[in-house]
């Protein structure tokens, strides 16, 4: 996300295991990686075993985080079609987040020497906080390729919107060579000039989402932010999530949820909310309606999505 803003599964193999009167209703279940009506007493006993509630996670790439780990996710439909996309992270990354005073607020990834003295600071001359990159595999109709995964320990600008801790999720559709030729210079946050300037380009209609506004907050190797200032937190609501879209050069890029700290922590056993889509998308595929997160008690992780895929057709 940006460091401050300008006046800004595998399918279902049902097995129907607990209909029996003494085994009381039945719920999914990921048993031996497929999906299965088990009885909450059944789901107990196999808990051992690494069955979990809920749709089994097909795993894609897993990065270190703090003394734990994030890792990229899919969720399928039964007839194989994306259900949800996402990450998880551990307990032991939850309870380790990097933080000052033992690390600092950002990793030094995306920084700029703004003062001229040879030296970059990484409190005061760099942005991003802690970035991990997790991978996609090509999906069918569904454009996400990459997720740039931030935690931003002291959180960033605007004051009262995204002022305090919290994780950055970036699920790009830019190609991860394009996005890091967004360089960084002076301008906005850390970024090259001329780089800026194409940045903050408004996507056209129908492209650009309706009541979403241009914040002209631009992060080098990342890009535009168009947030929904009627929404949490910009309307004075607590911060708990938000999303905003992502643009560079006239296109929307990425989707952004963003997930206070404080609220993660607070173990949600659920938090969807929908996603306010533009009139068109300028490629057909397959899109999210809504992001959600989830602590799961059974696998002691937290999931953070974007979920319940709906095609859309680009104008011809």
């Amino acid at each position: 996300m940006f460091h401050r803003l300008s006046p800004w599964i595998l399918g279902a193999a049902l097995l129907g295991m607990a209909g029996c009167s003494d085994e009381g209703e039945t719920v999914d279940a990921c048993v031996d990686n497929k999906v299965q009506k088990v009885s909450e007493k059944e789901l107990s006993k196999r808990l051992k075993d690494g069955a979990y509630r809920g749709t089994c996670d097909l795993m894609e790439n897993r990065v270190s985080f703090g003394d734990g780990y994030v890792q990229s996710i899919i969720h399928k439909n039964a007839d194989g079609s994306v259900k949800a996309i996402g990450v998880t992270v551990d307990q032991a990354a939850m309870d380790t987040l990097p933080m000052l005073p033992h690390l600092p607020t950002n990793d030094g990834q995306t920084c700029w020497d703004m003062n001229n003295d040879g030296v970059t600071d990484p409190e005061k001359e760099c942005n991003g906080g802690h970035e991990r990159v997790l991978w996609f595999p090509k999906m069918k109709d569904v454009p996400f390729q990459w997720i740039m995964f931030n935690w931003q320990g002291r959180g960033h600008g605007p004051i009262g919107a995204f002022d305090k801790g919290h994780f950055d999720l970036h699920f790009f559709m830019q190609d991860f060579v394009t996005r890091n030729f967004i360089r960084t210079g002076p301008c906005g946050v850390y970024t090259d000039c001329n780089d800026y300037a194409k940045a903050i380009k408004d996507p056209p209609a129908p492209f650009y989402p309706t009541g979403f506004e241009n914040q002209k907050g631009v992060s080098a190797r990342m890009g535009n932010h168009l947030a929904d200032i009627a929404e949490s937190p910009f309307n004075g609501e607590p911060f708990t999530q938000a999303f905003v879209y992502g643009a560079y050069d006239g296109h929307i890029t990425y989707f952004e949820t963003v997930v206070e700290g404080g609220f993660a922590k607070s173990k949600p056993a659920e938090d969807c909310r929908p996603i306010k889509a533009p009139p068109a998308m300028e490629v057909s595929g397959l899109y999210p309606t809504r992001y959600c997160f989830r602590y799961r008690e059974d696998k002691k992780d937290y999931l953070m999505t974007l979920e319940d895929f709906e095609y859309r057709n680009a104008p011809n």
